[in-house]
């Protein structure tokens, strides 16, 4: 149940009619399913790399971006864990990996928008460890 709320949440989030792509919810989600699943989670990544490009051409280039962040956390959680000390490291990632992509797509990056993506990062991998500790 807690997956397909997800999966609705990032549906949800990219039918918003913005301008900037910051997918707060579906990175950090690509973090829990490495540490959660382990390799049978890609086949979630690519499930929300259709969603997320439902109506763009960009399929290929969010695939390879989700799959390099979904790849580094897994081995970064095989080393570090997936725990609340850690957060800081794995949002780190999230924003360096997203954050180098979109600054090279998009015309515009502005420091603001590095911070709310860096803050909703560093939320939603929190909300998801906590959700993950309750549950065992």
């Amino acid at each position: 149940m807690f997956n397909f709320v997800i999966l609705i949440l990032i549906f949800l989030e990219n039918s918003l009619v913005v301008t900037f792509p910051y997918n707060i919810i579906a990175l950090p989600y690509l973090t829990y399913l490495a540490y959660k699943r382990g390799k049978n989670g890609i086949f979630e990544v690519m499930l929300i790399c259709i969603i997320i490009s439902k109506d763009k051409n960009i399929f290929i280039e969010l695939g390879i971006v989700f799959a390099v962040i979904f790849i580094v956390s897994y081995f970064l959680s095989k080393v570090l864990g997936y725990e609340r000390i850690n957060i800081v490291y794995y949002s780190l990632i999230q924003f360096i990996i997203y954050g180098t992509y979109l600054y090279i797509k998009s015309p515009y990056f502005y420091p603001y928008q590095g911070v709310i993506m860096f803050g909703g990062y560093l939320l939603l991998n929190y909300t998801f460890i906590k959700n993950l500790r309750k549950n065992i």
